[in-house]
């Protein structure tokens, strides 16, 4: 006769030790670090969680930098075990972020859409303020509804932004989208900065040094300047490249002349690009002045 077979529960042995680690759904650890998640939406979404289960997760993004935070020890180097994570859920987040310290934020969602979206947007101010150090935030929606710049960062080193979207919101007053007083070895990847009301301003600015920092693959869409660097300083190893720039007075602006500027397609009122080495530094843009007319090459080889 043959006996009943018993199916046993499934055993999640997680992180042995740790609060949570065993449930079935989520990433519970990245390597050496931890994982946070946040659910505004969710019916158990409390601060008063630690954030480490997604079935009892944080309800504020900024508690989940609060916590990440927490774990920097800046007294030793490097000042992080293992680079945490912030895994956020779709939804509509009023909150002025400050930014996480060696951290990956990433958004759930489709960045292009708004309420399927991780999509930052205060009532007031910029989404994000502060200063960036490792910090790397993927597939997020940043809006701004007051004349401010959607992310403000004092130092921007060692950061990247990836996939996501940088835009006004039905206000239609945000003004820079990403706006960084110095900027060191920080990459801007594949991201749109694009408008809702208005278009933005201007798109990328750094008034200090852009050293070592790449903007490859993004979507601009500005009033005055796409890419701004006119102000900035030292800008050595910086690459400009595969942009798409729609239609600002300047498509982009390098008044030192250090960026390699390649490979950009930019529609501008009056000069698409400013460049004081654009003999040099400036390989095959295509081009077109006064919003008019055929496609150039600016600086071809």
């Amino acid at each position: 006769m043959l006996m009943p077979l018993d199916r046993l529960s499934p055993f999640y042995p997680g992180l042995m030790g740790v609060d949570g680690s065993d449930v079935p759904r989520g990433i519970r650890s990245a390597a050496q670090g931890v994982v946070y998640f946040v659910d505004a939406s969710h019916p158990d979404a409390s601060d008063a969680h630690d954030g480490t289960d997604p079935e009892h997760p944080l309800a504020t993004i900024q508690e989940g930098i609060d916590k990440n935070n927490a774990t920097i020890d800046w007294a030793v180097v490097p000042p992080y075990k293992g680079q945490n994570w912030i895994v956020i859920a779709p939804g509509v987040y009023d909150e002025n972020l400050t930014p996480a310290y060696y951290c990956k934020m990433i958004g759930r969602g489709v960045a292009r859409g708004d309420d399927c979206a991780a999509h930052v947007s205060p009532t007031a101010g910029s989404a994000m303020a502060g200063t960036g150090i490792a910090l790397h935030l993927i597939n997020m929606r940043f809006s701004a509804n007051t004349a401010v710049p959607v992310l403000d960062f004092e130092t921007f080193n060692s950061c990247v932004v990836e996939d996501c979207m940088i835009t006004d919101h039905n206000a239609g007053l945000a003004t820079i989208g990403l706006d960084m007083t110095s900027a060191g070895g920080s990459a801007i990847l594949r991201s749109r900065f694009n408008y809702n009301t208005n278009p933005l301003t201007i798109g990328i600015r750094s008034t200090g040094a852009f050293y070592d920092c790449k903007v490859i693959g993004c979507e601009i869409h500005a009033v005055t300047t796409g890419i701004d660097l006119s102000a900035a300083g030292l800008c050595a190893n910086a690459l400009i490249a595969h942009n798409y720039i729609a239609r600002p007075v300047t498509g982009i602006n390098d008044g030192v002349g250090d960026t390699l500027v390649v490979d950009n397609w930019i529609t501008a009122s009056t000069a698409a690009i400013t460049h004081a080495a654009a003999g040099t530094m400036c390989i095959a843009n295509h081009v077109i002045n006064n919003v008019a007319g055929a496609v150039e090459l600016a600086a071809t080889d």
